[in-house]
């Protein structure tokens, strides 16, 4: 298992060197102010997760996200909202009180969401801290969080490390 684990990070390593860059973007977190890609990057590994409130799969990876935020420090997890603006108030108040280790952006008028191809939430991308896209995800599913963290773990160099 070991073997297969550090070939499958070789392979993401190589995979990496055909990454294609995340379009560079400013858009409003939930009080309004602007956010740029550049100032999420460079601490580490950066996920970036389209969602809307009517997406159950969305919903139900939150808490999966949340966790792998919380268990790799230098990740960061930026959560898009793709809501139209007259639902925007829905999405930030389904946000209210969950504490979750997020960035949260919205994208109400798809400008990111169209240069990405982003049709169906949720749609997540994986980047490396210099901002290039080095995975990418449609739909969520229990489970789905594990290819994540594979990414992660090999980004971070923890795929080969002894158990």
């Amino acid at each position: 298992m070991k073997k297969i684990l550090c070939l499958l990070s070789i392979l993401i390593m190589a995979l990496m060197l055909y990454a294609e860059a995340m379009p560079e973007f400013r858009l409003p977190d939930e009080t309004g102010k602007k956010v740029s890609l550049e100032s999420l990057l460079g601490k580490g590994p950066l996920l970036i997760d389209f969602w809307a409130d009517y997406c159950s799969p969305c919903k139900l990876a939150m808490p999966y996200l949340h966790e792998l935020a919380i268990k790799y420090d230098s990740l960061t997890v930026v959560l898009v909202s793709i809501d139209a603006p007259k639902s925007q108030m829905k999405a930030k108040n389904y946000l209210k009180g969950k504490d979750y280790k997020f960035v949260t952006l919205f994208d109400a008028e798809k400008s990111l969401a169209k240069k990405l191809n982003v049709s169906n939430p949720p749609h997540t991308f994986i980047l490396n801290k210099e901002g290039e896209i080095v995975y990418s995800h449609i739909g969520f599913e229990p489970g789905t969080e594990k290819l994540y963290e594979q990414h992660i773990r090999s980004m971070l160099g923890l795929e080969c490390e002894a158990e």
